[in-house]
């Protein structure tokens, strides 16, 4: 199944980013399940979800056993925890060492490559907590050293609210239309989910956030993410908040997952054994919401040239990590 994109088009008037509008050609598999054996949602999801894979198949377990009335036991050999845990990190090392300092053309870290390699090679061979608990410590140690990659930024438009750390039980009443998995809202209004929700709170990334550095408080608040997942590679009782489902009702579940880019939900449906209804929220279904944050912090954003507004846009897209590619394209205001 082809992933899609995100066609971001600016408006642009020769001095700013007069306003921004997401057009998403991201097929939704969730429809593509109805009907299905249950057994095979397990089956399907892991292999179409290229990226955030283990807490895809994660969320699908999760909903499945929920609605089914099983409880997973939590030293289970098939427990999702440190596999999501592992690929957060995973992810927010890549974006920290290998995406930003490029776009930015600073000098950061001279051996960045290679020691990503080599931090991703170790963290992939983990197969048990006491191998994590060992990475944990060496990964600990030299994440010290780290820093965020340096962004000077100012956002001009009011942000949109930051979206609450919920659990499973307190989601299930609020997924309550259908189209909630392509246009979510948080109280009738558009949010952000990520590292900025879960660690606006955390006093270096609420100063920059008071400051109106949005992008630079997401890339603060990734590096403390960062340290914290590594920790919790050590003391594994700190990762339960990454994962909790809840059962809705007989045959309906619902399981909530913290990912690299913010929450997922996947919410289950069974009749007969088969896929009666089944629904995904991705954080880029948040994120970049047509009232969201790219559309906000866009609007209005100064950009003196086309290769200006293209920058800026492709660093405020990159601060949201979207799941899939996104496409830029400049018009006249």
């Amino acid at each position: 199944m082809e992933q899609g994109v995100l066609q971001l088009t600016l408006a642009w008037d020769g001095k700013e980013i007069v306003s921004a509008e997401i057009v998403s050609t991201r097929p939704m598999l969730a429809g593509a399940l109805r009907g299905l054996p249950v057994a095979r949602v397990s089956e399907i999801i892991p292999r179409v979800f290229s990226l955030c894979r283990n807490a895809q198949d994660a969320a699908a377990r999760l909903c499945v056993q929920a609605a089914r009335g099983e409880r997973a036991a939590v030293d289970d050999a098939r427990d999702p925890t440190l596999a999501v845990a592992i690929e957060a990190i995973v992810e927010h090392l890549y974006h920290l060492l290998m995406v930003w300092p490029p776009l930015l053309q600073k000098p950061y870290r001279a051996n960045r490559i290679q020691e990503f390699g080599a931090w991703r090679k170790r963290l992939q061979a983990v197969v048990d907590a006491a191998a994590a608990a060992a990475l944990g410590v060496d990964l600990s140690n030299w994440l010290n050293e780290l820093e965020a990659p340096p962004f000077a930024d100012r956002v001009a438009a009011a942000a949109v609210a930051l979206l609450p750390q919920l659990s499973a039980a307190e989601w299930a009443a609020l997924i309550d239309h259908e189209d909630f998995a392509t246009q979510p809202t948080f109280a009738g209004q558009a949010v952000e989910t990520g590292v900025l929700a879960r660690h606006a709170g955390e006093p270096g990334v609420a100063l920059l956030l008071a400051g109106g550095q949005r992008v630079q408080a997401r890339l603060a608040a990734r590096l403390l993410e960062l340290r914290w997942l590594t920790a919790g590679l050590v003391e594994p009782s700190r990762l339960s908040a990454l994962v909790d489902a809840t059962a809705i009702a007989v045959g309906c579940g619902l399981a909530r997952v913290e990912t690299a880019r913010g929450t997922l939900l996947h919410r289950i449906e069974i009749a007969a054994d088969c896929v009666e209804r089944y629904r995904i929220i991705a954080p880029t279904e948040w994120n970049f919401h047509p009232q969201g944050a790219f559309v906000r912090e866009m609007s209005g954003c100064p950009a003196q040239t086309r290769d200006d507004a293209r920058i800026r846009a492709t660093c405020l897209a990159l601060s949201l990590d979207p799941c899939v590619p996104f496409e830029i394209r400049i018009v006249d205001a």
